[in-house]
């Protein structure tokens, strides 16, 4: 039985940015971390355990859709793979724990495409678990909202699939580890490289079927493939580049006013040593 997932807020970071990257696709990930299990001396309740999250694996998508995400099963392979990286970096047996995935423009709740691949992957661990962020959400009063849900799956009695909501806690982190740093620099690459594969795919693939005996067509289909490419190219520098750099910058002139911190106390420190061996001679 799961009991709750912690996530540490360096982690939550990642799968905001990640989730509000694109509001016209849905965005999907795996969560990367271990099991924690809780002592109780009930032997029907020896089971329970804690999920703690300690990094996102990032995924090229195979299939981008406003209300499905696909990914292919090599990835999930390299998510594995990239689960057994980070344990030997952390020194601990690190394992794909859980899955994440957006819901732009509608509501928080699980699908029931979502709830069935859930069950499917419990069949596998019983505690494994999703999450999923709505976002791009506007309320009543025209105010845009991000919202977060923890769940597992269940049969239910009359043969369909229920939701089990699972307890999700933010764990305040001081500092970010270097794991998700190379994640959180990572992620307008990977988004890249599924542009650009999109991209790449639309113009090999009008160059195999054309006839070229309309080349007045072929053009502005040619056009039309550069110019949602750069479109977005655009939105992911605006949405993506733009945010990650200034988040970037603000963290060095927070660290530089620490290290000017520092060199003053100790200044201070070393005139107060000084004044002492002063008086004492």
């Amino acid at each position: 039985m799961l009991m709750k997932v912690l996530i540490p807020s360096s982690v939550y970071h990642i799968i905001l940015s990640h989730a509000l990257s694109t509001e016209k696709e849905e965005v999907i990930g795996m969560l990367i971390g271990e099991w924690q299990g809780l002592k109780n001396t009930n032997p029907f309740m020896s089971n329970r355990a804690l999920a703690s999250v300690e990094a996102v694996s990032l995924l090229t998508r195979s299939d981008k859709r406003k209300d499905r995400v696909e990914i292919a099963p090599e990835q999930l392979h390299l998510a594995a793979l990239e689960a057994e990286q980070v344990g030997k970096r952390l020194g601990r047996k690190m394992c794909v724990i859980g899955w994440y995935h957006s819901h732009p423009h509608i509501t928080v709740f699980p699908s029931h495409v979502d709830l069935r691949t859930q069950l499917s992957q419990q069949y596998l661990d019983s505690h494994f678990f999703g999450i999923i962020v709505s976002c791009f959400d506007s309320s009543s009063d025209h105010t845009q909202r991000v919202q977060i849900t923890c769940f597992q799956s269940e049969n239910a009695p009359d043969g369909t699939v229920s939701r089990v909501n699972v307890p999700i806690e933010i764990v305040p982190s001081r500092t970010v580890p270097p794991v998700m740093r190379e994640t959180f620099l990572d992620l307008p690459k990977r988004m890249f490289e599924e542009h650009y594969k999109e991209y790449e795919a639309a113009t090999s693939k009008r160059i195999l079927y054309s006839d070229h005996r309309n080349v007045t067509s072929d053009k502005m289909t040619e056009l039309y493939n550069t110019g949602v490419y750069g479109q977005s190219i655009t939105h992911l520098v605006d949405n993506v580049i733009c945010p990650a750099t200034h988040i970037l910058e603000n963290t060095a002139q927070e660290l530089d006013h620490k290290i000017e911190e520092v060199k003053r106390k100790l200044s201070e420190t070393k005139k107060r040593n000084d004044n002492a061996f002063l008086i004492e001679l």
